[in-house]
């Protein structure tokens, strides 16, 4: 996002997450560096600010170099705003200044994750008004797109009847709601929804990681093709902190290699 001031501008890009990454700093110097080359040849030289929107179930810690590195002093750093939403309530995310869809997805991430069903179909009743506001919006995203890209994040997060979900979100919104049907068969396809299913036999730690693991090969597989020997296991035996960071980097890793770094 380019951002006047006078007559100066700046470049803002968020990332966001979900744990706590030690590799966060890095990543953002990195797009930084990217973003920087880009806009010299357009606006010549412009300041890049990088804001952490960080969205876990504990407030973010920052990461500190190990104690014995002797070249930790001669490393590149990046300063970086962190907008911890766990420290945010719903009446203060409300109070932003941000359209209907900026504060949509800002409450999905900072309170979804955390809720069971029911709850999480009683906090779309409590957000109709956004939720009708962005079906009528025409953009950017088009409103139901953005809807449809609301109830997806919902079935990945909470465990609801995507039934259930289609009803709340129908009489929201005055509508007939075809996509969260379509989503949910599709997330079966991919391994979400199996996850979670043997994860109420096997425990939801358990499937969480399986269908997370899966969803992360498929990834992997149609980012870089063919994957060398052993990277199916690797990932299928890691623990969820583990997929949730190489998630994080598979869409801009150059190469294999640097989805395990680190």
């Amino acid at each position: 996002m380019v951002t006047p001031h006078d007559d100066l501008f700046h470049f803002t890009f968020q990332q966001h997450k979900a744990h706590d990454d030690p590799d966060v700093e890095r990543q953002l110097l990195r797009y930084a560096v990217h973003l920087g080359d880009r806009a010299r040849g357009d606006v010549g030289t412009a300041p890049v600010v990088a804001v952490l929107l960080h969205h876990g179930d504990r407030p973010f810690v920052v990461g500190e170099p190990a104690g014995d590195d002797p070249f930790a002093a001669w490393q590149p750093q990046l300063r970086f705003v962190v907008d911890d939403l766990q420290r945010e309530t719903e009446a203060s995310l409300r109070a932003r200044r941000l359209t209907p869809l900026g504060t949509l997805t800002l409450l999905c991430l900072r309170f979804l994750r955390g809720l069971s069903g029911d709850e999480a179909l009683q906090s779309f009743e409590r957000w109709g008004d956004l939720l009708r506001a962005v079906d009528r919006d025409d953009g950017p995203s088009a409103g139901r797109d953005a809807i449809a890209a609301i109830a997806c994040y919902a079935l990945c997060v909470v465990e609801v009847p995507h039934r259930d979900l289609q009803e709340v979100f129908e009489r929201l919104l005055q509508r007939p709601e075809e996509t969260i049907m379509s989503t949910a068969e599709k997330l079966r396809r991919e391994g979400f929804a199996q996850g979670r299913a043997e994860g109420q036999a096997e425990g939801e730690a358990k499937g969480e990681a399986k269908g997370r693991a899966e969803a992360l090969l498929r990834q992997l597989e149609k980012r870089f093709g063919a994957l060398p020997a052993g990277t199916a296991e690797r990932v299928r035996a890691s623990t969820i902190a583990e997929l949730d960071r190489w998630l994080d980097r598979v869409l801009d890793a150059r190469a294999l290699a640097d989805v395990f770094a680190g």
